[in-house]
């Protein structure tokens, strides 16, 4: 599928007729970025490599949410209903939960939060943070040991990496976690204990440094880096074609069949040209389509 085979997919489906403007943003030449498809390995101590005096936008920065709405609403004017229609904020341009949540932080809960639904999850890691965390408000500390107490995940500071690192993987069991997420946890918490990753190594990479160097720890995967990307690094440009919600409403988007193995990840990048810089904005509201609809897969 060329670019010009893009272009004709957002003219089919949109609606409007695309505007002059929106067109010539459609025909401008897109530089295709290398497939980032790396397998997990085992744990490495080499330094990644980090953009050195580069810093890396974000949809954090001030007008940038503002730039990347109006750019989309130009671009794909059917992404612009959606848009429109949408009264809630898009969150990747709101501060985080806790400011102060770290990158191993955000990583670790990722872990304990997959494959699980998130009231499930959130018993796991309250259940964690008061064994292993540590409370902000000690006068709390009477409320540890009674299951029906008010307290809450903000309460707790996270373990740190070397915490993690040493912890034992049965006491770690008895909070919820299985045997394989709690082996991923430490995973992580070795990799930013013993230096080979840092906040600021991960803040000084282009998205792909990140995603390779992500996905090569045991337990992470491109799903779980591509969120890393967009809701903590809050990078612009993440297209998560591995998430099955948004591989279906694109294709409702774009009016192209849907399938058990369509379509492909590179589908999904061409289809997605025209969103670019600005494909992390695209795909949130993108989710909000995929709550209304219902598709059949060929």
């Amino acid at each position: 599928m060329t670019s010009r085979r893009s272009a004709r997919l957002l003219a089919k489906a949109a609606s409007p007729i695309l505007t002059p403007k929106a067109s010539k943003v459609l025909k401008k030449p897109v530089t295709k970025k290398p497939v980032v498809r790396v397998a997990a390995v085992v744990l490495s101590t080499k330094v990644p490599a980090v953009d050195a005096g580069v810093t890396h936008a974000t949809l954090a920065d001030p007008g940038m949410m503002e730039a990347a709405i109006l750019y989309l609403k130009s671009a794909d004017p059917k992404l612009g209903q959606i848009i429109d229609q949408t009264t809630d904020e898009c969150s990747m341009s709101l501060p985080r939960d806790d400011d102060n949540e770290t990158s191993f932080v955000s990583l670790c809960k990722s872990v304990i939060f997959q494959q699980l639904a998130g009231n499930a999850a959130r018993a796991i890691l309250l259940r964690f943070l008061k064994r292993y965390g540590t409370l902000t408000d000690t006068s709390k500390a009477p409320l540890l040991n009674d299951d029906s107490s008010e307290l809450q995940l903000t309460d707790f500071e996270f373990p740190t990496a070397q915490q993690v690192a040493a912890m034992d993987v049965e006491e770690m069991k008895a909070v919820g976690l299985g045997q394989r997420k709690a082996e991923y946890l430490q995973a992580v918490a070795e990799q930013f204990n013993s230096g080979a990753l840092s906040e600021k190594m991960l803040l000084g990479m282009s998205d792909e440094n990140v995603s390779r160097t992500l996905v090569s720890i045991r337990g992470i995967g491109q799903w779980t880096c591509d969120m890393f990307l967009m809701f903590h690094l809050k990078r612009p440009n993440i297209l998560p074609t591995g998430d099955l919600a948004v591989r279906k409403a694109m294709c409702h988007h774009f009016k192209v069949p849907f399938g058990k193995k369509t379509p492909t990840h590179e589908q999904m990048v061409e289809m997605a040209q025209a969103w670019e810089p600005y494909r992390s904005v695209a795909t949130w509201y993108i989710w909000r389509l995929a709550g209304t609809i219902t598709q059949k897969t060929t």
